[in-house]
C-alpha cells in the first residue's frame, strides 16, 4: 500500500519554486510549478495505486462504472488509474475508460453510459473550469459523476463532488476573469 510520505517524495522531485510567479496555462500563475511530464512510469503507477485506494475508500459501497478522461493530459495517468482500479477493485471486470469529448457524448455515445457512475480524470486541476464544464455536461446527459481524480489538485475549494488527488499543490492566482 502506498502512503502519503512516498507520494510527497515523488512530487518533491518534480516541484520547482520560483521567486517570481510563472504563468500556468493561460489564466493562472504561481511561484510553484510541477513538472508532471518528469514523473517516471513507476511514479505514475504508485500515484495511480494511491488514488485508486482513495477513490475506493471515498465511494464504497458505490463503485465507478466509467472513467472519463478529460483532454489535455501528458502523463497517461487516466489509463493507469483505470487499469489499477479495475485490477484492485473491478471484481474481475475492466472498467471502461472513455475520452471525454462533448461531440462524442452528444452524438448518442452518451446514451451508452447513461446511469453509469463516473469518475472524471485529468493530470492537474487548477481553476477547475474544464472539470466543472465536463461534470455539468455529463450530468445533463444522465451520467452521474461521483468524484474527480487527478495527480495534483490546485483548486480553490469545494466543488460539486470531492476531488481525489495524489497531491495537493500550491495555490494559483487567477490572472483573468474566468466567467
Amino acid at each position: 500500500m502506498v502512503d502519503y510520505e512516498e507520494i510527497s517524495e515523488i512530487f518533491a522531485k518534480i516541484t520547482e519554486t520560483y521567486q517570481d510567479p510563472v504563468p500556468i496555462g493561460g489564466r493562472c500563475e504561481s511561484a510553484t510549478y510541477y513538472r508532471v511530464e518528469d514523473l517516471t512510469d513507476a511514479d505514475l503507477n504508485r500515484c495511480a495505486e494511491y488514488v485508486s485506494d482513495r477513490i475506493y475508500n471515498l465511494l464504497h459501497p458505490q463503485h465507478p462504472q466509467l472513467f472519463l478522461k478529460l483532454p489535455g493530459g501528458y502523463t497517461f495517468f487516466a489509463e493507469r488509474l483505470c487499469a489499477v482500479y479495475s485490477e484492485l477493485y473491478g471484481k474481475g471486470e475492466e472498467i471502461p475508460l472513455e475520452q471525454y469529448l462533448e461531440a462524442k457524448l452528444s452524438n448518442g455515445h452518451g446514451e451508452k453510459y447513461k446511469g453509469c457512475n463516473a469518475v472524471l480524470i485529468t493530470d492537474v486541476i487548477t481553476t477547475a473550469r474544464s472539470s466543472l464544464e465536463a461534470h455539468t455536461k455529463a450530468t445533463l446527459r444522465g451520467i452521474p459523476v461521483l468524484t474527480w481524480a487527478t495527480l495534483i489538485d490546485r483548486t480553490f475549494g469545494p466543488g460539486p463532488v470531492p476531488v481525489v488527488s495524489a497531491f495537493t499543490g500550491a495555490p494559483v492566482r487567477v490572472l483573468t476573469r474566468i466567467g
